[in-house]
C-alpha cells in the first residue's frame, strides 16, 4: 500500500498534524480506501448515524430518521492522501483505522463542497450501505440500549455536558440514561 486517506473538515492543509483522540494518543488517523473517509466528513457521532464496516464495505445506519440529512447535506471538508510508509494498523478497536505517530505532509487534496450526494454516489456505485431508520442492521438494536450504554460511558468520562446532543438527537431515551446513571451515583 503506497498511500492512505484522511478526511478533515478543514480544507487546504499541507500537513496533518497527530491529534488525542478518545484512544488518549496522539495520532494521524487514515484509511486505505478514499471512499471510506468521506464517512468522517459530515457529523457522524453515533447519536446521529453508526458507521462501519461490514465484509470490507462501508456502512452507515442512520439512528433516527433523516439522520444522513443531518449529518452530511451542505457539509464540505477534504479527503487528503497520506505517504503510507509509517501507518500501522490494529493499534485500535476500529480494525479498518490505521495510525501514524508523527505529522504528515499531504500529497493531494480532494476538496468535497457538499458530502451528501458524494454519500450517496457511493451507494449507488456500491462502496457503501446505507441502513435507513427504521431500517437497522442486525447488530444495532432497535431499542437504542447500545446509544443508553454509550452516553452513559461518555458522561461518566466526560461529564454531564454528553446529555446536551442526547436530548436533542434521541429525547426519547433521555430519561433512560438518567436512570442508569442515578444507579452508578452519577447524576
Amino acid at each position: 500500500m503506497k498511500y492512505v486517506y484522511h478526511s478533515s473538515k478543514i480544507q487546504g492543509l499541507k500537513t496533518i498534524e497527530p491529534n488525542i483522540s478518545t484512544h488518549g494518543k496522539s495520532w494521524v488517523y487514515a484509511m486505505q480506501r478514499p471512499e471510506c473517509c468521506l464517512m468522517f466528513i459530515g457529523g457522524t457521532g453515533d447519536l446521529v448515524n453508526q458507521t462501519g464496516f461490514v465484509e470490507g464495505v462501508s456502512y452507515i445506519a442512520e439512528r433516527f430518521e433523516r439522520a444522513l440529512e443531518c449529518a452530511y447535506k451542505d457539509q464540505s471538508g477534504s479527503i487528503y492522501t497520506l505517504d503510507a510508509t509509517d501507518f500501522k494498523s490494529r493499534e485500535t478497536s476500529f480494525d479498518a483505522e490505521l495510525v501514524c505517530e508523527h505529522s504528515c505532509d499531504v500529497v493531494e487534496e480532494e476538496k468535497i463542497e457538499n458530502a451528501l450526494p458524494r454519500i450517496l454516489a457511493l451507494e449507488t456505485e456500491g462502496k457503501l450501505v446505507i441502513y435507513r431508520y427504521p431500517n437497522l442492521p442486525e447488530w444495532l438494536p432497535t431499542d437504542k440500549s447500545d446509544i443508553v450504554k454509550k452516553v452513559v460511558g461518555w458522561v461518566e468520562k466526560y461529564g454531564l455536558s454528553e446529555l446536551e446532543p442526547l436530548e436533542k438527537f434521541h429525547p426519547d431515551i433521555l430519561e433512560r440514561v438518567k436512570v442508569e446513571l442515578a444507579k452508578k451515583k452519577v447524576a
